[in-house]
């Protein structure tokens, strides 16, 4: 059976994380006189987005020329999965499907999980969402500055590959020198059992090696040329290797507990392995009030993330309701003056719902 994600009695919680805050308005561009309904809304707008497959929103009459007509400063970004035209430029796309299709997914393998697998969360999806925000804000800023409107085309495959790269693909920068970055950063990702659960830590300095030779109660390490350069996790791979399981294998010896404090007194970042109910709990998260609890009038109490950043002169109340699918059309319709009779025709003729 298809799980509708819009459906808040099938996936109250995705469906409830994604719509807290916004206004839903229920258009069938489909339905004669649809798009001047909507091409009328962008009058007021300062962003369109769409994400349908390239020249879809054309064919239903709000492409980026009819839009701009409407509102010549309008910010429009189109998003799709490949891009505009190319080969699989009319494939569906899904997160995993970009996962795949980026390295993304072969990339996760390592020396401790020596095989690929998923990145368990719409990395993809999230990632390209927060490139569509990040160039809109750019274009609107820029249009303050008086370049006027713009249309800002996005894929989810070139935002994801471009989210990737940095670390991701390090070692695939220097085409004509394989051997400038043999490691890629993430490739020195450490996951380690402890005697009780597991860590995770990294060595990215002359000093945290140092530290967590120290931590370890390994001081011989100190003095020896073999262990004691971070230098040699660049140039020597082989060597950085033997580091990192002689590392291992001692951290094996210690409570979770007790290798995490010892990591925290020298400096090395370090943190347990939490389950996802330990995460909630996290000292760090409960004193930072990350996660806030509210109340629904029909799904109850609700645990989400309040917004991440804390701005000084406009902070971001939480707010605290969520659009269903059509929820707030009539009270939308009579924003842009619409009285009950046309929304009852708008409603009659399938335009609206």
């Amino acid at each position: 059976e298809t799980i509708r994600l819009g459906n808040p009695e099938s996936m109250v919680g995705l469906f409830a994380n994604n719509n807290r805050g916004k206004r839903c308005v229920s258009v069938d561009l489909g339905k004669e006189g649809a798009s001047a309904l909507l091409l009328d809304m962008a009058k007021t707008c300062d962003v369109f987005v769409e994400n349908f497959r390239p020249g879809v929103a054309g064919r239903l009459g709000v492409g980026y020329e009819s839009v701009r007509a409407a509102k010549p400063d309008i910010i429009y970004c189109s998003i799709n999965g490949f891009g505009n035209d190319g080969p699989y430029a009319n494939r569906p796309a899904l997160d995993p499907v970009i996962q795949a299709l980026t390295g993304m997914i072969a990339g996760q393998a390592s020396m401790s999980l020596p095989f690929p697998d998923l990145i368990r969360t719409l990395v993809a999806d999230k990632a390209t969402a927060y490139t569509a925000a990040q160039a809109i804000t750019a274009a609107l800023f820029a249009r303050d500055r008086g370049a006027g409107g713009q249309r800002l085309d996005l894929s989810m495959l070139d935002a994801t590959m471009a989210y990737y790269w940095p670390d991701g693909m390090s070692d695939k920068t220097h085409p004509d020198d394989p051997t400038a970055a043999p490691l890629r950063a993430c490739d020195l990702y450490q996951l380690v059992d402890t005697i009780d659960g597991k860590i995770v830590y990294f060595i990215a300095t002359q000093k945290q090696l140092l530290g967590i030779w120290r931590a370890l109660d390994k001081h011989e390490c100190l003095e020896n040329p073999d262990y004691n350069d971070i230098r040699m996790f660049g140039a020597d791979p082989a060597k950085a290797i033997a580091a990192s399981l002689m590392i291992n294998e001692l951290i094996g010896s210690f409570t979770t507990v007790d290798i995490v404090d010892r990591m925290a007194i020298n400096e090395i970042p370090c943190a347990p392995v939490l389950d996802r109910d330990e995460a909630i709990l996290d000292a760090q998260i409960v004193h930072n009030e990350t996660i806030v609890e509210w109340d629904h009038p029909t799904l109850g109490r609700l645990r989400q993330p309040r917004p991440a950043t804390h701005f000084s002169a406009t902070p971001s109340p939480i707010r605290t309701f969520i659009g269903t699918t059509g929820e707030h059309t009539d009270e939308v319709l009579a924003e842009f003056g619409h009285d009950a009779d046309s929304i009852a025709r708008l409603r009659g003729q399938g335009v609206v719902a």
